[in-house]
């Protein structure tokens, strides 16, 4: 997800033939959609583009989230928003003392309110994004993420594969998920959580997407 800015960077018509990914970004978004973007992207890109687009499972924004992220925002008290991953340095003040002083409940307005020398829109970025999906400061702090990964997570095979996963099952050190429906471990809830919050964003809203990284089994190459 990228914020749109009113900066200068967003404004940049791209040099022929080439673009950042915040200028594809804005091209996708402005009036010329996909055909304006087009020429920046690899064709296969854009094939697949144009099929998530007819889909409805994009464009997905930061102002996708602005519904799920205000109302997080505005019933939370600051010790509760202090409890995130990233709210650090009296954040959770700043966002409270922010929130009334908006004309729109635009996260593009809010990260412009928030941003200062010390708090740039990256940072505040995954901060809101740690309050979305709801990432504690223990379970993303520095002691859990030095434990290293809790799993390994199988997301398809070939026949060759499918022989060596029979041998992983009896030396492999941490678990291995074929099904995340019949497993429950921390990471993987992250993993699943965060998947069915983005595809709950998307323009055409679908069951079969929200719970899809929890029921897909592994893909058969």
């Amino acid at each position: 997800m990228g914020a749109r800015r009113n900066g200068a960077a967003c404004r940049r018509r791209p040099r022929a033939g080439v673009a950042s990914a915040t200028a594809i970004r804005g091209l996708l978004l402005g009036k010329g959609g996909l055909e304006a973007a087009a020429p920046y992207i690899p064709p296969y890109s854009a094939d697949i583009l144009a099929r998530e687009l007819r889909a409805g499972r994009g464009p997905v924004t930061w102002e996708s989230f602005a519904a799920p992220l205000f109302h997080r925002l505005l019933t939370s008290s600051t010790a509760a928003l202090a409890e995130h991953h990233e709210v650090t340095e009296g954040l959770e003040y700043r966002i409270k003392k922010t929130l009334p002083q908006l004309k729109q409940l635009t996260v593009e307005e809010l990260l412009e309110k928030l941003k200062t020398k010390r708090y740039t829109y990256t940072k505040l970025q995954r901060m809101l994004l740690h309050i979305l999906l709801q990432h504690d400061r223990q379970a993303l702090g520095p002691e859990a993420l030095a434990q290293g990964p809790g799993y390994l997570r199988v997301l398809g095979f070939s026949a060759q594969g499918r022989r060596l996963l029979k041998q992983m099952k009896g030396s492999a050190s941490l678990p291995i998920i074929t099904r995340a429906a019949a497993c429950s471990l921390p990471g993987l809830e992250l993993d699943i959580r965060a998947a069915a919050a983005y595809a709950n964003a998307m323009p055409g809203r679908d069951e079969a997407e929200i719970f899809r990284d929890y029921r897909q089994p592994p893909i058969t190459i």
